[in-house]
């Protein structure tokens, strides 16, 4: 582990949208609801309209807390996701910077 290193979760969301333009600005109005659930950052990465979104919590708690949210969904339909996301919560177990 390397020095400043701390364990924390990230919760790993898989899904497809109508359009990403159309996504985004649902997904930037909800960074309040994330940083209230305890949320640290986040990483979008894009393939078209498949997107994989990861969040980083300092705990799987907070990762839950904030997968129960009611407004969750409310973000994702206002986002125009398709379909059910794939949702993970995975453990960081190293990160390394080059």
């Amino acid at each position: 582990m390397s020095a400043g290193f701390e364990m924390s979760v990230t919760l790993q969301v898989r899904q497809d949208v109508e359009d990403y333009e159309g996504w985004k600005p649902a997904f930037d109005g909800h960074e309040s609801t994330r940083r209230q659930h305890g949320a640290t950052g986040h990483r979008v990465l894009r393939e078209g309209n498949s997107l994989t979104v990861l969040v980083d919590f300092p705990d799987e708690e907070s990762a839950q807390g904030f997968m129960s949210d009611p407004t969750l969904r409310e973000a994702m339909a206002k986002g125009g996701v398709i379909g059910a996301p794939s949702v993970n919560i995975v453990n960081s177990v190293e990160e390394v910077h080059y």
